[in-house]
Formats: C-alpha cells, structure tokens, sequence
C-alpha cells in the first residue's frame, strides 16, 4: 500500500526485497546483507511485509521509507513521502490561517434540505522557501462537527461541502509550475464533534491530497471517492505532527469554538477556561438562579437555588471524571505523541444540593425576571403546571364553546410569566394570525388559565393544565366531552395534538390534563373515573393500554368536534389494575432527565 502522503508519480512499493532496497538507495546487496545485522546502528528493521520468508524477506513500503529518513539516506524524491520526517521531508512553518463559511446555495422550492453553514478554521503550512507543497490544517467549528463536511443534502456551490471546503482554499491560490510534482499538498480534517462520545476520535482524522488540476473544475464525487476511509496508521500521525513541528490539538466534545479555535496555538501559554463551552447554558442557569434567589426569603429562596445547583451537579459529572471518563481529558488511546489537548478547563466547584425545587419551579413559570431563566428551567425540568401550549381554530368549535373563547377571555398583563410568553408565541408561529395578538385568561376551572387570542381570526392558543379539578367540587361533575385535534404547529411533518374539553353540569369547561395522541386523553380520562375526588398533578401519567377505549377517542378526534356524552366513555374504562403504587395509571417514580419532570406517584 503506498503511503498517504506519496508523491503520486511513482509510489513506493508495497513490498520490497533486499536487491529493491539496494537499487533504492543506492547501496550495494552485500551492505544491505550487513544491515541485517541486530548490532549494526543503522540496522534494518524486522521484514515486515506480507508473504516475507527467512529465505526472501521482504520490507513494507512505509518501513523502508522511513528507515531510509532516520539513517539520512535520501529517497528518490518522485518516491519519497514529501511529508516523511528526515532528510526527505521539509521543516514546515505556520503561514497562514483563515475561518471560512461554507453555505448552501437558496432552494426555496426544498427547504426541508436547507442546512446550518458550516464554519471552518484553516491554517496553512508551507515549507521555509514557501515553494513547496503545502498542509492544511482544517478544524470544523462548533456547533458543527467534521462529518457535516462528507455529508448530505445536495445544494452546495461546489458540489458538496467538501468540494466547496477545497475551493476556498485553492482559491486565489498561485501553484508553483518549476515544482517537479503537481502534488499541491495534503488537507487533514481535524475530527471534532458536536456531542460526547466516550473514547478516542483518532479514526476520524481524514487526509486529502490536493493537486494542481483541483484548482480548476472537478467532477463531481471526486473528493469523496479519494478521501481515505481508513484509520491513519499512528506511524503516519506521528510523520505528520514531526512536519508541522507540534502535536496535533485534540478538542473536547463542543469545544472547538471560533474563539478558541482562532487563538490556538501549540506552545502559547494560556490560563485555563473555567466552564466548557457546551455548559454555558448550564453555567448561566446557575448564576441566573443565584441573582433571582438574591431577592427571596425562605424555602423559595432555597428552591429557587437548588433549581440551578441540581442542573449545573447533573451536567458537569462527565467533565469532572467522577464516573465516566473526563471529557475535557485525553481518551486513552490517544497516542500522547501525536495528540495534545486544545484547551483545558478549571470547573467551579459543585455547591451542594438538597433534591427539593418544586416552589422554585412553579415560581421560575410565573414570576422569573428573565425569560431565558424560565426557559432553561422548562429545558430540563419541564413546567410543573401544564402539560404544553396548543392552538385552536375555535371557528371549528361547537357554538357553546365557541362562545367561551369569543366572549369571555378577559385581557391580561403577563407580567413576566413565562407560560403567557408561550401562548403569544405560539400563536405568532401561525400563518394566519393577524397582528396585535392580545393576551388574557379565560374562565377555565384549573390554570394556568393563560391565552391568547388575535382578532379577526378564531385563532387561540392556550395552555394544556396538567390538572383537572375534582368533579365533586364546585365546578360540578362532567356531562359532555368535546375531543378534537388542534393546529399544527412546531415541527416539520409532526401531527398536530388532540385536546379534550369537559362539560360540567354547572356549564363550567375543564381541560383534560393531556395533550398528544389518543392514548395520552384516554389515561387521563382513566384517572378522573379511576380518583375521581383527587385534584392530581398529572405528572409521568403512562399511556392507557384500554385499546376499545382508546379507539373510541380516536375516532372522536379524527371525525371533528362534537359534543358526546361522558358517560359514554366511562363506561369503557374497566376497573384499574393495582402494581404495588398508590395509582396504577401513574408511572414509576424516576430521577428528572431533560425536557421531562419527574415522575412520581399521584
């Protein structure tokens, strides 16, 4: 196999004799012979290459080749890796470095295929007379990571990312026409990574060569069919850093930031970072926390903390090596000599937690003074009040709910509520929502009773409660149940989720505390049959597994809003199966992950 970097007019072989090598170097068989010799000091290494015998040895390209660099005898130069350290392989120097922005050409007719740019920090290195080949060193940065350049969708001005990557690079480019090659140099992709993964990032190193007819037009493939797939061999990394001069900068999972990335450099002394940037969120949560808890009293006070301690415990754990291995360290199959770690990190220390921060939440929802406090609480924890926000075209509504949402939603100040925000929001994302929404309460039962209506339209959004009140009390027990699916919104190709309206006998309307599919109303409804005096906080409530009833909503929902007797669905639900919890139709209690609560039993 020839080596990676090779000239490509004539490459080394992929065996060679004792006769090759003497033709090679100049040397006559019998020195060669001698050189076989263990005590020798220029001693040939071991035979190395397939289909080697006692009686013919043979030796691998690469091993000739580099045996040739550190004994000083001169290769060929149309043989020789122009990059091998030695007498055949130049002293490079830092030239240049530059941040590229790689970006798709507009498809407005497919913007399903539309991709963040792609930003690139580049050095160059060239030799000390500036007329050879040159290395590029290509690092993509975060939030990117290098696999974005290899990938799909179509769209990109040359071709491809890599194409296009290769084109601002060469361009503007002068090649050197007295070179005895067209070899330009050689590309190596950096690997970095947008999320962690645990152990060495070594195979991801891609190298490219680069010759003069790339300057011009390309077919179209051709970088990607060139590109090596293979694991760089820790021989050819190690000929590589020799080259450059230093080790190659290893970045933690995130880390390769513009800042970082730009003011990097092998030897400069630097002070540590304190906070890694893929934890900054975390980090600003934290002290977002401690200025809003500056302000309150007691228990809130204490919860408020804990919201921003317990998040910043949970995500520096693997960047402290307590029970992963530390992400901001070098994995252990990292060669050391060849990789040396980009940038370091002195972590805060952790303050202690004590595990109770539902006040703090339920406050955060309400009353945070800053809106990205609350949605950094909702990110990881959820909103202990509702179960989301939706949107309804009330024009579709049965005339007596109808009226509810047209007659009775009295405006509001949000007063830096976290769930009104979302309600304008939601309604802003709808295409068909006029300007100068207006922002109220309507008369539901249980909150959060947020809206928020535009006018000229039958447009509301509204919050889905993740509690219904007890029919015993006085908003009178249910009588009708109006199940429908609700606007799209959010995300491409997602369904839009189906609600559930309750009609008392006192003509109050209760939410279902549910929103989503069919199996998500039909728990709910479980439940007001199953604890019908228990006003629960319907957190981690699984999925009903009674498919006649589920069945039953589901032809509701799809057949459009119609008022049905509740009764009629009751009578499905068969008597709860008891599993050791209080309430069967609730899940098990489990730690918090992100983006959910935390389960318990209601």
């Amino acid at each position: 196999m020839a080596l990676l970097w090779t000239r490509a007019d004539r490459p080394l072989a992929d065996a060679y004799s004792g006769a090759d090598i003497a033709r090679l170097t100049g040397l006559t068989r019998g020195r060669v012979s001698q050189l076989r010799t263990p005590g020798e000091p220029d001693a040939l290494p071991e035979p190395d290459a397939p289909g080697s015998t006692t009686t013919r040895p043979l030796w691998r390209g690469d091993t000739v080749a580099r045996w040739c660099a550190r004994t000083g005898r001169r290769l060929p130069p149309r043989t020789a890796s122009w990059l091998m350290p030695g007498p055949d392989g130049p002293h490079l120097r830092r030239e240049s470095q530059q941040t590229l922005r790689l970006q798709q050409d507009d498809i407005p007719d497919h913007p399903d295929l539309r991709r963040p740019p792609i930003d690139v920090h580049v050095i160059r290195y060239t030799t000390a007379s500036g007329s050879g080949p040159s290395v590029w060193l290509a690092t993509v940065l975060a939030p990117g990571e290098m696999r974005r350049l290899l990938g799909w969708p179509p769209g990109w001005p040359h071709e491809s990312p890599l194409d296009h990557l290769v084109h601002e690079i060469l361009a503007g480019f002068e090649p050197d026409h007295r070179a005895d090659t067209d070899l330009l140099g050689t590309l190596v992709l950096l690997p970095t990574i947008a999320e962690p993964e645990y152990g060495s990032m070594s195979g991801d190193v891609r190298v490219l060569q680069l010759h003069k007819g790339d300057v011009g037009g390309r077919d179209a493939d051709r970088f990607h069919s060139q590109l090596r797939q293979l694991r760089p061999s820790a021989d050819e990394l190690r000929d590589l850093a020799q080259a450059l001069g230093h080790r190659l900068p290893w970045w933690p999972p995130g880390c390769a930031t513009p800042a970082l990335v730009s003011s990097w450099a092998p030897d400069a002394q630097r002070l540590p970072e304190h906070v890694p940037p893929p934890l900054a969120g975390a980090h600003a949560f934290l002290r977002r926390c401690e200025s809003a808890a500056a302000d309150l009293q007691g228990t809130l006070r204490d919860s408020v903390l804990e919201l921003g301690r317990y998040r910043w415990n949970r995500v520096t754990s693997d960047w402290r090596g307590d029970v992963f291995p530390d992400l901001g360290a070098l994995p252990k199959d990292c060669d050391a000599g060849i990789w040396q770690v980009a940038v370091e990190f002195n972590l805060p220390p952790v303050p202690a937690t004590s595990g109770d921060f539902d006040e703090g939440l339920e406050w955060v929802m309400e009353h945070a003074p800053s809106q990205h406090m609350a949605r950094g609480a909702v990110d990881t924890f959820g909103d202990p009040g509702s179960a989301g926000t939706v949107l309804l075209n009330t024009n579709s509504l049965p005339s007596q709910l109808r009226a509810l949402f047209t007659g009775q939603v009295t405006s509001a100040e949000a007063s830096g509520s976290y769930r009104a925000q979302r309600v304008l929001d939601a309604l802003d994302a709808h295409p068909a929502a006029a300007a100068g929404a207006v922002l109220g309460t309507w008369p539901a039962v249980t909150g959060p009773a947020w809206c928020a209506t535009t006018p000229g339209t039958g447009l509301v959004a509204l919050h889905v409660p993740r509690v219904m009140s007890a029919p015993t009390s006085s908003a009178g027990a249910p009588l009708e149940v109006v199940l429908l699916r609700t606007e799209p919104v959010g995300s491409y190709g997602q369904p839009a989720p189906a609600v559930g309206f309750v009609i008392t006998d006192q003509d109050r309307v209760l939410l279902l505390p549910a929103q989503g599919r069919p199996a998500e109303l039909a728990a709910a409804i479980e439940h007001a049959v199953w604890h019908p005096d228990v006003p629960t906080p319907l957190v981690g409530l699984a999925s009903s597994s009674n498919q006649p009833l589920v069945t039953v909503v589901d032809a509701l929902v799809e057949t459009g809003p119609r008022f049905t007797p509740w009764e009629q669905l009751t009578a499905l639900v068969a008597p709860p199966t008891h599993s050791g919890g209080y309430f069967s139709c609730c899940g098990v209690a489990a730690g918090p992950v992100d983006g959910e609560l935390e389960s318990r039993s209601s």
